[in-house]
């Protein structure tokens, strides 16, 4: 496992983690949004990749590896710089080798982006 990762470099904050359900936060800094000051769209698939490994992660084998082969997203409204956004990844699927889980990002009430992500177990 590598000391540093890109949960590290965003800011990810994993709150929470069991054998259904996975929440993370993460603080919309200037690292994270694009030129407008908004959250940037691959910064919100980053954060929902990284959630749903992590999910994969906690519920297979120790000898085994979760890796990301497909993720779909709609990012519906916006997160702007300095707020803070929390993710929620629950699975769709939990197979032996296949797993679906879906990700929704949200800021306070509002829904930012919705997100799909299917890992492969290996």
């Amino acid at each position: 496992m590598l000391e540093k990762s890109m949960q590290d470099f965003l800011g990810i904050n994993i709150e929470k983690i069991d054998e259904k359900e996975a929440i993370a936060s993460l603080f919309v800094s200037d690292k994270v949004c694009q030129i407008h000051g908004f959250l940037n769209g691959g910064a919100s698939l980053a954060l929902a990749e990284i959630l749903a490994g992590t999910l994969s992660t906690f519920v297979i084998d120790k000898d085994k590896k979760a890796l990301g082969t497909s993720i779909s997203a709609n990012h519906l409204n916006a997160a702007k710089l300095n707020d803070t956004v929390k993710a929620y990844a629950t699975f769709l699927k939990c197979g032996k080798r296949l797993h679906v889980i879906e990700v929704s990002i949200y800021k306070e009430d509002l829904i930012i982006s919705k997100a799909t992500i299917t890992n492969t177990i290996v």
